[in-house]
């Protein structure tokens, strides 16, 4: 079910997705409600899934992750089982930045940061195999982050 969200909501999401650690005073001041309300609603957002984690956005290169691939994955079986369980597995890998369920040709795209290339292999020897029911995958590599974010902007 989807959130009726009003205008300040909308006002204080917006700026909480690009910085998640702007005091509740310069929150409040920017949507133009009190300290109390602001935090209140903060907190609804909270307790209602909208916001569904607060993070620090890491530079992959700055902490020796210099290889970021789009993975795109075939399944060997398709039913729900197996689908549900292999999300499992790739919620478990530390080097899975998302995963996707997706229509056309393949099942699933994932992202997946590494240190390297032998790091890559790695990955994909020990997590992309028969075993984990993946009939194929397709590996494309990120040359540049043109642009990259989460944000969803709200009007």
């Amino acid at each position: 079910m989807n959130q009726i969200l009003d205008e300040t909501d909308k006002a204080i999401l917006n700026l909480l997705q690009d910085d998640a650690t702007l005091p509740l005073k310069t929150v409040a001041e920017h949507v133009h409600v009190s300290i109390a309300t602001a935090q209140r609603r903060i907190q609804a957002l909270i307790d209602n899934g909208v916001i569904t984690k607060q993070v620090a956005i890491v530079n992959p290169d700055k902490v020796g992750y210099g290889l970021t691939a789009v993975v795109m994955i075939e399944m060997e079986r398709s039913n729900t089982s197996m689908q549900h369980r292999f999300e499992r597995l790739m919620n478990a890998q530390p080097q899975v930045m998302s995963c996707y369920e997706v229509s056309g040709d393949v099942d699933f795209m994932i992202m997946v940061s590494a240190k390297n290339m032998t790091d890559y292999h790695l990955f994909t020897r020990s997590t992309l195999t028969y075993e984990n029911n993946v009939r194929n995958f397709k590996s494309q590599f990120v040359m540049n982050f043109t642009k990259s974010g989460t944000k969803i902007m709200l009007d």
